[in-house]
């Protein structure tokens, strides 16, 4: 099937990919002693950019930037440059086209490729494994030529070995869609399929390890958007790879591997492997905890070969002092509640740190423990490795060597990056995170809120909210102050009949109504703070 069709049939879910902000970029590429353009001032090229979502985020998040992206599907594009045109961007350029012909089959303001017209991030997400021999070697290529000196390249792919139970499954589904239609694969197929899979599942003992995997894979398809489904299970190509073997293709085309888009945790392992491990290069490293890790996906980053150092032989990490941290995670005791001033004032308090995932950690350094508590009360905004350790270091001991306390205080931030537990950052962010007297919220989660509850936030991240929130954010357009907001809420939920409720009883009087979102209003806008969704 024509792959271009195969878009157009079914359009890929027009997701932001977080990794691929160029802050979390250039941070990942600083931490390991890489030099990165300033994303607020760079470059930008995605090539596969769908639909645009993700590259409009960035083009809202950077206004001084400048993006382009490229897809092969012109209904993907079609629907990008309609969502540019409402948003009034005129920083991002849009183009449909087959790109093994960048950039002389591209117009000339899409396509710049000398000297400083290059660019300083190249997004390919979705896209390498995807796609013939041919077209990945084209997108090395354009990431080895049209790669500023200080460019950077994110390429996400699937890897073995975690792909080779995967890729079982995918073809457990392909096979099932063959024989049991004959008209070209669609969105009933991943619904017919889920079934199947299903039923075969419950074929197999669980106490196997057939049964196990089959249930662990129908657990991970359960939990996914059936628009992505389709195009991984039924692309007819679907070629993953060992990490070594990736590394030879960059290298054959003249590229480096600096580190991947994230810290990878990984899980204990015993004395022999830590020793064996210990004694590798970065790369061989890198290979063989995937082997331990079963990695089914990984999203890297490159650059042009000749730049310096191998910032993969950088294992102290000693970026870190220039970078900055936020925190989504909240710091909540055993029952899930807030830790009280006495609590915070007694020294064998362990604080217990909860991310989104529920994940928990329990840090029991005074430092940390005052970082943290730090990040929780200002977030979403991002703070200074040098701020965050002048605030953490008045509970140093007294008679602790400063320089030591520190290096023990960066490796346990890095300890919780790789938890993600804390956020790492290039610089502070482009957010708010005080309510001004006339909230404004960002241009493109008005326009979201306009027809859908997943809102893009300022931190490149989707967010789901409710009718109300939705409401609240098309109000926060700048203009209306707290009385206009409170009177919008009021009309919207008289209008639309939301059960607003009180004490555990409807409230339907109309002053009754006001006075309550009056006294809500206050948490909601901050909340919207906190959600990364307020400019001003």
């Amino acid at each position: 099937m024509d792959a271009a069709q195969q878009y157009e049939d079914v359009p890929y879910p027009d997701f932001v990919h977080p990794r691929t902000n160029p802050d979390s970029i250039a941070a990942m590429a600083r931490l390991h002693g890489v030099e990165t353009a300033p994303p607020a001032h760079s470059r930008i090229l995605e090539l596969g950019c769908g639909q645009g979502g993700n590259l409009i985020s960035l083009a809202v998040l950077y206004p001084d930037s400048h993006c382009v992206g490229i897809d092969l599907s012109a209904g993907h594009i079609a629907s990008g440059k309609s969502n540019t045109a409402k948003l009034g961007l005129k920083n991002i350029r849009l183009h449909a086209g087959d790109l093994t012909k960048f950039p002389a089959g591209f117009p000339a303001d899409i396509a710049k490729p000398s000297g400083e017209n290059r660019f300083d991030y190249i997004l390919v997400h979705g896209v390498y494994s995807w796609v013939p021999e041919q077209v990945r070697k084209e997108i090395l290529r354009i990431c080895r030529d049209h790669l500023s000196d200080s460019g950077i390249a994110f390429i996400s792919y699937n890897t073995y070995p975690g792909w080779h139970a995967k890729g079982m499954v995918r073809e457990i589904l392909r096979h099932h869609a063959s024989v049991s239609s004959q008209s070209r694969p669609s969105l009933q197929s991943i619904t017919d399929g889920k079934q199947f899979l299903e039923e075969v599942a419950n074929s197999v003992p669980e106490t196997t390890s057939y049964g196990k995997m089959l249930r662990e894979e129908l657990r991970s398809i359960s939990q996914s958007h059936e628009a992505y489904l389709f195009h991984e299970q039924f692309e007819t190509i679907n070629e993953p790879r060992y990490f070594h073997q990736f590394v030879d293709e960059v290298s054959e085309m003249d590229l480096q591997y600096v580190c991947e888009s994230s810290l990878t945790f990984v899980p204990s392992q015993t004395e022999a492997m830590k020793q064996r491990i210990s004694t590798m290069g970065a790369l061989q490293r890198e290979q063989y905890l995937d082997y331990v890790c079963n990695r089914t996906f990984r999203q890297s980053l490159l650059r042009r070969n000749g730049k310096g150092e191998k910032a993969t032989d950088n294992t102290e990490l000693s970026g870190i002092n220039q970078l900055w941290f936020s925190t989504d995670s909240k710091c909540q005791n055993s029952d899930n509640q807030p830790y009280t001033a006495a609590d915070l004032a007694n020294p064998e308090t362990e604080l217990r740190v909860v991310n989104n995932r529920g994940t928990n950690v329990t840090i029991k350094t005074p430092t940390t423990q005052a970082a943290l508590l730090h990040l929780a009360s200002v977030r979403p905004a991002a703070v200074s490795f040098q701020s965050l350790w002048d605030h953490a270091s008045r509970q140093r001991n007294a008679g602790a060597d400063e320089e030591s306390a520190r290096a023990n205080f960066g490796g346990e931030l890095i300890q919780l990056i790789r938890f993600e537990m804390v956020r790492l950052h290039s610089d502070e962010l482009p957010l708010v995170t005080t309510v001004s007297s006339q909230p404004q919220t960002s241009v493109l989660a008005r326009r979201q809120a306009e027809s859908g509850s997943t809102i893009t936030s300022l931190r490149h991240m989707n967010v789901r909210v409710d009718e109300a929130t939705r409401q609240l954010i098309m109000l926060c357009d700048g203009t209306n102050d707290r009385q206009q907001i409170v009177a919008g809420m009021v009309r919207f939920i008289i209008r639309d009949g939301v059960g607003l409720k009180h004490q555990g009883r409807e409230i339907t009087d109309p002053n009754q109504i006001t006075e309550l979102v009056r006294e809500k209003i206050e948490p909601n806008l901050r909340n919207l703070g906190v959600m990364g969704l307020l400019v001003r």
